[in-house]
Order: C-alpha cells, then sequence, then structure tokens
C-alpha cells in the first residue's frame, strides 16, 4: 500500500505544469523565456526611445555652437558669481539650473556658452516633462559647466571646483571611449552628483569644429525602473547588470539571495567623486559558492536557464538579455 501510495505521489507531481519533482521540463522552460523576452523588449525599447533623444538633443545643441554669435541672452542678470568662483542662476525662473564650478576660473568665453546655450532650456524641460523615465536632463560642457533641468540649489548640492569632465556621465562619451561620438548609456549605476539617488544615464557627445565641447545626459533611476517594470505580480523577477552587480529588485529578491537591503544613497555631505553600487550586491562576487557558479552561467556564460540550489532550497532561474544595455533580466522561481 505504501508503494502504491508513492507511486501515486510521483504521478502528480509529474502532472503539475512544468513540474516533474524539482526538475522544470522544456515547455515550462520555453514559457518562461517567452514571457521574460516579452517583458525585456518593451524595457529595451523604451530605453531605445531615450537614447534616441539624447542624441537629437545633442545634434541641437551642436547648432547652437554654429550660431553662437546669433544669440543675445535674454537676462544676464539672473546670473552671479559666488565669493568661491562659482556662476550660477540665482532664482528659479520655471527652467534649468545653471553651474560653473571654477575649477577653470570663469571668463567671458565661458559666460558667452552660458548664454548662447539657454535654448536648451526648452528642450531639456520638454523630455522631462514628456518622458516618465527621464528624471531630470542635463547638459555639461569641458569648462564645468552644468545646465540641468529640473531646477535646484547647486550652491547647496555640487562641490565648488568640481571638475566634472572627470566623472563617468561625461568620459564615458568622449573620443577615447566613444570614438563613434555615438549615444551610450552609462549602464553601471552610480550615484547621482544632483541627489537622486542610483541611476543610469544615456549620454551623447557635442562636438564643434570637430573637437568635444559637453555631453548631453537623459537620467533614469534605479527607483524608476523598479517602480516602472516590477509590480507584485512579477517580484521574482529582477535585473543584473553585466559584472553581476543587481540594478534593480523586488525586496523579496534581496532577501532571497540573502543580500543586504537596498536603499537609496544618503547624501551627508556634497559629492567629490564617481560613487558606484556596493560589492555586496555583486551576485558573481557572493559569499555563496552555489549562488556565483549560477549567475556565472546566466552573465558570463549567457546561458537563459539553469538552476540554483543553498540553503536546502531549490530554485529555477531564467535569463534574457536587454541589448541597449548590457544587461540582464532574470527570473528566478522556487521548485
Amino acid at each position: 500500500m505504501k508503494n502504491l501510495l508513492k507511486y501515486f505521489s510521483l504521478a502528480l507531481i509529474a502532472l503539475l505544469p512544468g513540474c516533474s519533482g524539482d526538475k522544470v521540463n522544456e515547455a515550462k522552460i520555453n514559457k518562461e523565456l517567452s514571457e521574460l523576452k516579452q517583458l525585456s523588449e518593451k524595457i529595451n525599447n523604451d530605453f531605445s526611445i531615450i537614447g534616441n533623444k539624447v542624441k537629437e538633443i545633442a545634434i541641437y545643441t551642436e547648432t547652437l555652437y554654429e550660431n553662437s554669435g546669433k544669440y543675445v541672452p535674454k537676462d544676464k542678470n539672473i546670473y552671479a558669481i559666488s565669493s568661491e568662483g562659482v556662476m550660477y542662476k540665482t532664482r528659479d525662473d520655471g527652467n534649468s539650473a545653471v553651474f560653473v564650478s571654477g575649477v577653470i576660473p570663469v571668463n567671458e568665453t565661458i559666460k558667452n556658452i552660458v548664454y548662447f546655450t539657454e535654448p536648451l532650456d526648452s528642450v531639456l524641460k520638454a523630455i522631462v516633462n514628456s518622458n516618465s523615465s527621464v528624471v531630470q536632463s542635463y547638459y555639461n560642457d569641458k569648462h564645468s559647466y552644468n545646465r540641468i533641468y529640473p531646477f535646484m540649489d547647486v550652491l547647496k548640492q555640487y562641490e565648488p571646483k568640481m571638475n566634472i569632465p572627470e566623472y563617468n556621465f561625461y568620459y564615458l562619451a568622449d573620443k577615447n571611449h566613444n570614438p563613434e561620438k555615438k549615444n551610450v548609456w552609462v549602464d553601471e549605476p552610480y550615484v547621482d552628483p544632483a541627489g537622486r539617488g542610483w541611476m543610469v544615464s544615456a549620454i551623447a557627445p557635442v562636438y564643434y569644429k570637430d573637437s568635444l565641447q559637453g555631453v548631453v545626459g537623459l537620467d533614469v533611476t534605479v527607483r524608476t525602473i523598479t517602480d516602472k517594470y516590477f509590480s507584485e505580480l512579477n517580484k521574482e523577477t529582477f535585473i543584473v547588470d553585466g559584472k553581476g552587480t543587481i540594478v534593480a529588485a523586488d525586496e523579496y529578491i534581496i532577501k532571497t539571495l540573502e543580500l543586504p537591503e537596498l536603499k537609496d544613497h544618503k547624501y551627508f555631505e556634497t559629492i567629490k567623486a564617481d560613487t558606484y553600487r556596493q560589492e555586496d550586491f555583486n551576485l558573481l562576487t557572493h559569499k555563496n559558492k552555489n549562488i556565483r557558479t549560477a549567475f556565472d552561467d546566466l552573465i558570463k556564460n549567457k546561458k537563459s536557464f539553469s538552476y540554483l540550489e543553498f540553503d536546502s532550497k531549490k530554485y529555477a532561474l531564467f535569463s534574457t538579455g536587454l541589448s541597449q544595455l548590457n544587461w540582464f533580466l532574470i527570473k528566478i522561481e522556487k521548485l
């Protein structure tokens, strides 16, 4: 009788959709990967739109340089120089904030660049107001001049003498890193100097007379990605970058993979340099060997399916690529 019950139990498990004990059948794998690819196509499409838009803004900015001698500034009195040599906009006029760090002393040439790039205000404002994924837009030039929308108190947020071309959201668009002069993604999440937490950026170079003048950027926060693409219905799905670091995940994933609580960066002081995500969230360097091995299969070996077993639990892992950013969309399912 016991043998009969055991046989009946095994037969019942075999009839469950996609499962055979602790294994996943091919039909189940194909179904999960198909659903995952549908979500990845949506994310890729959204990020492609942002990438194309940042390139359009860069091309527009190049025309401002070409016609720089024709522009008359609206109101020079809206700008001031601080005691530390920072040029800034003194009030919120509904448009962009302006910050010139003074690492290169502010002279008439730099002031003129600030003036003739004023028409960027309407463009930067329009993209933030029309695309819910873009939280801020900006133009950074080679003199450490930053025009950014929405407006903020730059004197409180930024460090004087900040050397903007040393930051990844600038130098990744330069000739050494981007000889094709195309729009690129800063796809490794970093802490935003403007105070909006963890984010990634679409950037595009601005050239005039074959010389890099600056870089246009559109920012998407990690929180925006999480809120937009990961609801209670798909809390088992998360994003990992090409180096194995978690980009966006529900609390369920953080607890399941025994990672520290994921929090936005807290600003105890103004930022002075690139700040990348902690190694604590890198699955390829996880303290658990089985987790390292399983995600190595998905990320380095680019497998679409793998098993993970640890703490007496077994999981199925499904993965597909996000081509726009060299990321991976992964689903973990407990067996």
